[in-house]
């Protein structure tokens, strides 16, 4: 029988090496989204058939599984198969991807999916976010061109142990500022600050956007295969253009190499505006994501929701 456990920050280590292979480009199943929202979505784990399974809550209190990460999925499956039934609980997978709804389809027979456009990646070509050309593209060289006219003493710098105390005391401000009912916002800056404190045990990188001797903005980010994960991006929205200026000097040190083919800059989690800001950047594909029911006997209130 299959024995989940909590998701803490020792556990990084443990799960590691089954994130390191995300064919999908689902920016979930990586490490640096998995840990920030954690504890948010109450995050267990177990490694069953030399898989890694994620189970954690989805639509208030119920419980959805990730389809498993490894060679041995069939043998998983199994156990994962015989745990819920011994739980007499329906068996709903979450952060499913294109490439496993034929799997899935084939082995469940009342196979149905939802999909969760509200959690679509945004995906970008590396070469089209650095080089910023074309009409497509020109708000936003319009806003880098008023941040640098308005500001002649800016800089950016990789996060290093030596400077990564100007960014938390920049941040740190920034949490003053999040409604305190905001769970999620909360939630999320707790885990930012987290990895300043695990900065080597993260193993993310970064950069942060000067103006004079104060920090302004930064992005953490991440690398998996040939695709850079963009999991933090904070501002201060007094200087205009500033997160423009904050994705261009970012592309320019961390997406100018041969290596990186694609930005992934996460989802827009159905905020219309911040949906409409990240369609400004002309993302070259949104990357699906599906939850997917495998049997029709599943609460009621799961059942309001539309099926596609």
């Amino acid at each position: 029988m299959l024995s989940f456990k909590k998701l803490n920050l020792e556990d990084i280590t443990t799960v590691r090496p089954y994130l390191q292979e995300n064919p999908q480009l689902l920016c979930d199943l990586t490490l640096g989204a998995t840990f920030i929202w954690r504890d948010f979505f109450e995050y267990e784990y177990t490694i069953a058939a030399s898989c890694l399974i994620f189970r954690m809550k989805i639509f208030g209190t119920h419980k959805a599984y990730t389809v498993p990460l490894g060679k041995n999925r069939s043998e998983a499956l199994d156990l994962l198969d015989a745990y819920c039934q011994e739980r007499d609980e329906p068996l709903v997978f979450c952060i499913v991807g294109d490439l496993d709804l034929p799997y899935l389809s084939a082995r469940y027979p009342e196979f149905h999916a939802v999909t969760e456009r509200d959690y679509f990646d945004y995906l970008h070509e590396a070469k089209d976010l650095l080089e910023l050309k074309g009409r497509g593209h020109k708000a936003t060289r319009n806003n880098i061109s008023q941040f640098m006219r308005s500001v002649s003493d800016w800089r950016f710098e990789a996060i290093t142990r030596i400077n990564i105390e100007d960014v938390r005391r920049f941040f740190e401000k920034q949490i003053d500022e999040i409604p305190k009912d905001n769970v999620a916002l909360l939630e999320e800056a707790d885990k930012i600050i987290e990895i300043f404190d695990h900065w080597e045990l993260y193993g993310m990188f970064g950069g942060a956007l000067y103006v004079g001797d104060d920090v302004v903005g930064f992005s953490l980010a991440e690398k998996v295969g040939n695709t850079l994960y963009n999991h933090v991006e904070k501002a201060d929205t007094n200087y205009r253009g500033v997160y423009q200026m904050l994705v261009s000097e970012f592309m320019k040190m961390f997406g100018n190499d041969p290596d990186v083919a694609f930005i992934n800059r996460e989802d827009d989690n159905g905020d219309p505006g911040l949906r409409q800001s990240k369609m400004t950047y002309r993302p070259c594909a949104l990357i699906s994501k599906y939850t997917v029911y495998t049997t029709s006997e599943h609460p009621e209130e799961w059942r309001m929701r539309p099926y596609e």
